[in-house]
């Protein structure tokens, strides 16, 4: 009678120690805002030339398996994403010169802890660079300033590690890591594989009130890469901006940004580039 009595007793607690969940809802890990290679979709407006960076990407976690015991939880999903850099939008043409594209999987463990979450971030990406129609001359038969396409194909493994913490009045996620590339080629040159990431977001809510009932994010954004193309240079990547809707939910982002470093778009890998633009985004959880 005990013994039967303590199973009963503890099919239970078994139960609640453990929850599947088959397409879970939101996001365990929201991309960084000011991460280059992460799933969003937006436009970015280069003021000094009037170019655009367009990005189309997305993110979906499509396993839970979440530990009520222990406030944790772990997700598996897929990113698919590309970005592609627009030199002229007449004639209802977009004129695309360069593409870089990325997918892959994640998994991702967070850990609920007073006044925060600590989150890790494992990512596996395969990613290509691509000159198009819009960096070739018709009227020549070349390529626009003899720029040949090179051959840019990528396989990194990256880790994030990351603190959240939410003091009510505003939000500070801060976090570091590496990427290690397990292929990277750009024509006959072989690159550094190993990449160190930093960066923060800090965001304060509705201090101007709510707007249609949504809350209003005023926030703040860095996130420096150490990359070796071949030598080791600092890119920086700074955002200001506005997201309307709740900070760790959905919502619509308008931005300003600062970047310097190499150039973004990786046929233009050995590049290295100053750029000031203004864009908006969509965070879809």
């Amino acid at each position: 009678m005990l013994i039967a009595t303590i199973i009963q007793s503890s099919q239970p607690q078994t139960k609640k120690d453990f929850k599947f969940d088959f397409l879970p809802q939101g996001l365990n890990f929201l991309p960084l805002k000011a991460g280059i290679d992460e799933a969003r979709m937006g436009l970015l407006y280069y003021t000094a030339n009037s170019n655009i960076k367009v990005d189309i990407g997305n993110s979906v976690d499509v396993l839970g398996f979440n530990f009520p015991s222990s406030k944790s939880r772990i997700t598996v999903g897929a990113e698919f994403m590309a970005y592609a850099y627009v030199t002229s939008y007449l004639a209802y043409r977009l004129q695309i010169d360069a593409v870089d594209g990325f997918f892959g999987g994640n998994v991702v463990y967070s850990k609920q802890l007073e006044g925060g979450r600590f989150v890790a971030r494992f990512r596996y990406i395969h990613s290509s660079a691509h000159l198009v129609d819009g960096h070739w001359d018709n009227s020549t038969g070349e390529w626009i300033n003899n720029e040949n396409p090179i051959a840019y194909g990528n396989n990194y493994g990256e880790l994030v590690l990351a603190k959240e913490d939410n003091y009510g009045w505003s939000f500070l996620r801060y976090y570091g890591g590496l990427s290690i590339s397990t292929g990277k080629k750009t024509g006959g040159r072989q690159l550094n594989r190993i990449l160190y990431k930093a960066g923060a977001e800090y965001s304060f809510p509705n201090l101007f009130g709510k707007v249609f009932s949504k809350d209003e994010n005023i926030f703040l954004a860095f996130n420096f890469d150490v990359k070796g193309i071949p030598e080791y240079i600092i890119n920086q990547n700074y955002l200001v901006g506005i997201k309307f809707g709740k900070w760790e939910g959905k919502g619509l982002v308008f931005y300003a940004s600062y970047y310097n470093g190499g150039d973004v778009f990786n046929q233009y890998f050995n590049q290295r580039v100053s750029r000031f633009g203004l864009g908006f985004m969509f965070d879809f959880i």
